[in-house]
C-alpha cells in the first residue's frame, strides 16, 4: 500500500530540491572528468583553472560547465518527478496542450511592451537602501551585483553569427526550457495544491524564481517577469507559453547586446537609463490590457 505521504506536496518538495541537488552534482562531476579530454587539458590544469578563477577568463569552457550544470539543476529533474509521480511525462508537465497562435503573438507584445515597466521596476530595486548596520551587507550585494554584471558580460562576447547562435541556445533555449519545466512545470502545481489556490502558486513560485539567481538588485523586476510566465502557464494550461515567454525575454537581451556591443556600445549607459513613472503605468496598463486579451482568447479556446 502507497505511504499516505508519498503524494502530500511538502514531500514532492523534498523530491524536487533532492533530484535537482542530485542531478546537478552527478552531470558537474561527469562534466569535470569529460573536459581533460575534450579540452585537452591535464587534470592539474583543470584544478587550477577551479581555484584561481580563470575559469571566467576561458569561454568556451566557461559556456561548457554552464550548459551542462543547467541540464542538471533544472532540464532533467522535471522529467524525473513526472515519472516519479504521475508517469504521463506529457501529461504531469502540460507538454500536450497547443495554444493558439494568436497567444504566441500575444506573448511577444506582453514581454515587449512590459519593458518599459520592468525598467522602472529595476530602478526601484537598484534605489533600496540598506540601514545603518548593514552596510556591510548592502556592499557584498553590490559587489556580487557588479561581478554578475561582468560575468554576464563576457559570457554574451561574440564576434560571429555562430558564436550569437551559441549564446542564444545557452542563455535563450536552455533556460527558458529548464527553468520553466522546473518552476512552471513542476513548482508551481505542488505551491498551487499546498496552497489550495493558483494564484498564491503563482506567487510562491515567482518569488522562488527570482530569489533563485541570486542578485538582489533584480529581485523585483525578475519577480513580476515569473508572475506573467505564471499567468501565461495558468490561462494556457500549456508549459509552451511561458517557456516561450521566457526564450523571447532571453534572446530578445541577447540579441540586442550582440549588436550594440559590435557598435562600441556601453552597458552602464543602459543601466543609467531613466525609466519615468508616467512611461511604466502606460506600460503596465498595456501588459494588463493584453493580459485580459491574452485570458480571453485561451478562455475561448478551452470552451470550443
Amino acid at each position: 500500500m502507497q505511504h499516505p505521504l508519498h503524494h502530500h506536496p511538502f514531500v514532492q518538495l523534498i523530491t524536487v530540491v533532492f533530484s535537482m541537488l542530485a542531478c546537478f552534482i552527478l552531470l558537474s562531476m561527469a562534466a569535470f572528468f569529460l573536459a581533460i579530454p575534450l579540452f585537452d587539458i591535464s587534470l592539474g590544469q583543470l584544478m587550477e583553472f577551479f581555484e584561481t578563477g580563470e575559469l571566467q577568463e576561458n569561454l568556451m569552457m566557461l559556456k561548457y560547465f554552464q550548459s551542462v550544470q543547467s541540464l542538471g539543476m533544472f532540464v532533467l529533474p522535471p522529467f524525473i518527478i513526472a515519472w516519479l509521480y504521475s508517469g504521463n511525462t506529457a501529461n504531469y508537465l502540460k507538454l500536450n496542450i497547443s495554444p493558439s497562435l494568436t497567444s504566441y503573438f500575444l506573448v511577444i507584445a506582453i514581454i515587449f511592451f512590459s519593458l518599459p515597466f520592468i525598467g522602472f521596476l529595476s530602478q526601484l530595486n537598484q534605489n533600496i537602501s540598506f540601514p545603518e548596520g548593514l552596510e556591510n551587507i548592502e556592499k557584498w550585494l553590490m559587489n556580487k551585483e557588479d561581478s554578475a554584471r561582468e560575468l554576464t558580460g563576457k559570457f554574451l562576447t561574440a564576434d560571429s553569427w555562430k558564436g550569437l547562435m551559441v549564446n542564444v541556445l545557452l542563455v535563450g533555449v536552455l533556460p527558458a526550457i529548464g527553468e520553466e519545466f522546473i518552476f512552471r512545470g513542476v513548482l508551481q502545481r505542488i505551491f498551487s495544491r499546498w496552497t489550495r489556490s493558483a494564484h498564491w502558486g503563482i506567487l510562491i513560485t515567482a518569488f522562488l524564481f527570482s530569489a533563485m539567481h541570486i542578485q538582489f538588485y533584480g529581485l523585483i523586476p525578475r519577480f513580476f517577469l515569473g508572475l506573467l510566465f505564471g499567468y501565461f502557464m495558468l490561462w494556457s494550461g500549456s508549459i509552451w507559453l511561458p517557456v516561450f515567454g521566457h526564450f523571447v525575454n532571453n534572446t530578445s537581451a541577447v540579441v540586442y547586446y550582440y549588436f550594440t556591443s559590435n557598435i562600441n556600445f556601453q552597458p552602464e549607459k543602459y543601466d543609467s537609463m531613466n525609466f519615468s513613472g508616467a512611461a511604466a503605468l502606460v506600460s503596465l496598463l498595456f501588459v494588463l490590457l493584453l493580459g485580459y486579451l491574452f485570458y480571453y482568447t485561451e478562455k475561448r479556446l478551452r470552451d470550443n
